[in-house]
């Protein structure tokens, strides 16, 4: 197969046109012609995952966050970009289009949450139940530490920050990675409740004031869940495929 065999199939999951227009998806580094035996699969190109993915033998790595949102002046050899060329690795980025999609990152936190599938978006965007974010309703009740608690557990965070809105949450909203205008479309969309990976200060104190609890999972813990995804995608699509998921897909981040 082809790198544009898989951008290809890629795109018919989560259409690359879909994405965000500050974002960088798609082929970012190599030739789409070039044959693929290898796949690694990572939420961050970092110059760790380009030294397995070179010890490996991959020819392509598909990351979730791009390795670069805008043009480049300037490449260190301490650049993870840097690496990668000099290794000949094919590099496609899949980021805001599997966000939205049906099936997407949000569609994957619920099922890590064991909650229900959810066709209602927090914002539309594209087709048919498509956009960032979800909402569902759930039949019991919840506290905002019990939410909090299962978070921890679904995502495998090592910290949880949350906003206790000190009512009963029945509907909850989810969007991963960094929110924004998220918190406050899912305030008017009348959820009890909202997680996300990361936001401001100043959300946190606006769902305070709004009565919203809102639970911080971690960025790379509610976005760790595309790379295990994708890996299963593409041995389903693929058959033979060589694909995992990178040792060194972590989360850079120490704690105390």
């Amino acid at each position: 197969m082809t790198v544009n065999d898989i951008y290809k199939f890629i795109d018919e999951i989560a259409p690359f046109k879909y994405q965000a227009g500050s974002d960088n998806c798609g082929i970012i580094v190599g030739d789409k012609n070039a044959q693929v035996n290898k796949v690694l699969v990572c939420l961050d190109v970092t110059n760790d995952v380009v030294f397995e993915a070179n010890k490996k033998g991959v020819d392509l790595i598909i990351s979730h966050h791009p390795l670069m949102y805008s043009p480049v002046s300037t490449i260190k050899k301490s650049d993870p970009l840097h690496a990668l060329v000099s290794s000949n690795i094919n590099l496609i980025a899949v980021h805001t289009n599997i966000d939205i999609a049906s099936d997407g990152v949000s569609d994957l936190m619920l099922c890590a949450l064991n909650f229900p599938k959810s066709n209602t978006p927090i914002i539309p965007i594209g087709g048919e139940n498509t956009g960032f974010g979800r909402i569902i309703q759930i039949d019991e009740p919840m506290s905002a530490k019990e939410l909090a608690e299962k978070c921890k557990a679904a995502f495998n965070s090592t910290v949880i920050r949350y906003v206790d809105a000190d009512k009963p949450i029945k509907k909850i909203g989810v969007s991963s990675g960094s929110a924004a205008e998220t918190v406050d479309m899912a305030l008017d969309a009348g959820c009890d409740a909202f997680i996300c990976g990361e936001v401001k200060y100043s959300k946190l104190l606006f769902a305070k004031d709004h009565g919203l609890t809102l639970i911080e999972a971690g960025h790379f813990h509610t976005e760790n869940i595309f790379c295990d995804d994708m890996v299963t995608r593409l041995k389903a699509r693929f058959a033979g495929i060589n694909a995992e998921k990178a040792a060194n897909s972590v989360d850079v981040c120490s704690y105390v």
